[in-house]
């Protein structure tokens, strides 16, 4: 297998910034799924909110450096 291909910087920091938002996306909703935790309804929204905001973080760093998206 060959090795990756280095990353452009301005690439290199979208990626990285948009990891760093999938987990916290991750952080928010994992305890949810895995309903380890009971949490009440406000809760579950802020949670909810804080994963969706990620989501749409991560989109708006791809597109930065070029990821063709569609509308939602």
């Amino acid at each position: 297998m060959s090795a990756p291909r280095l990353w452009p910087n301005v690439a290199k920091e979208a990626r990285d910034r948009a990891a760093e938002e999938a987990q916290r996306g991750l952080w928010a909703l994992r305890p949810l799924v895995e309903g380890v935790q009971l949490f009440d309804r406000t809760e579950i929204l802020r949670r909810q909110s804080v994963a969706l905001d990620a989501l749409n973080t991560i989109a708006r760093h791809l597109e930065s450096v070029g990821a063709p998206t569609r509308p939602a």
